[in-house]
């Protein structure tokens, strides 16, 4: 998050304030789908695949785009680039192996394994933000240990499909509270 004594540039401002809306999209949807998860987790293993897969490719746009915000330094750029390639390029191989291979079940284990080595890069991005920034510090402090612990637990477990929809379930639904924390916190940026 972008802090106050960072972000001193009016326009900047104003800027940041506009994109409050969608970060509170984002953040509902994220909380609905995490939801939806949870309550049929057997039933809905390729499903969520299919949705995972959407969503590293959109976070993975997001985090990109992101990097070229103002008030980054440069290692938070560059991890916000490689993060957002990284989901980026792990959404569209996920893809692949539904849509090329024909192998739902393959292309969930293959999934599973990137997310976990996503959800530790994730996890790094929000410890080091935290480090460089006030603003948000516990919200990413949280994240950022939540992230890391869920990437070891899929890395460690796989095989077990219907652990790691619970996982992402639980996942999704705290992205999208802290999104949704953080789309007012951006709201209350303008207005200070």
């Amino acid at each position: 998050m972008a802090n106050v004594d960072v972000v001193d540039d009016p326009a900047a401002l104003k800027e940041i304030s506009k994109s409050w809306g969608v970060i509170l999209f984002l953040g509902l949807l994220s909380l609905i789908i995490g939801i939806l998860i949870m309550v049929w987790p057997g039933k809905t293993t390729v499903v969520v695949a299919v949705i995972l897969a959407i969503w590293l490719v959109v976070t993975g746009i997001f985090q990109i785009f992101r990097g070229f915000g103002r008030g980054i330094s440069g290692g938070m750029r560059a991890l916000l680039f490689i993060g957002g390639a990284l989901s980026l390029i792990l959404g569209l191989f996920a893809f692949r192996g539904f849509v090329v291979e024909d192998s739902p079940i393959d292309a969930v284990w293959l999934l599973a394994l990137f997310v976990g080595i996503s959800f530790i890069f994730q996890g790094i991005g929000q410890l080091i933000e935290a480090g460089e920034y006030k603003d948000g510090r516990g919200w990413n402090i949280f994240g950022g240990i939540v992230s890391l612990l869920l990437g070891i637990i899929i890395l460690i477990t796989p095989a077990d499909i219907v652990l790691l929809t619970w996982i992402f379930g639980i996942f999704v639904v705290i992205s999208g509270i802290v999104l949704i924390v953080s789309a007012f916190r951006v709201k209350g940026l303008a207005k200070a």
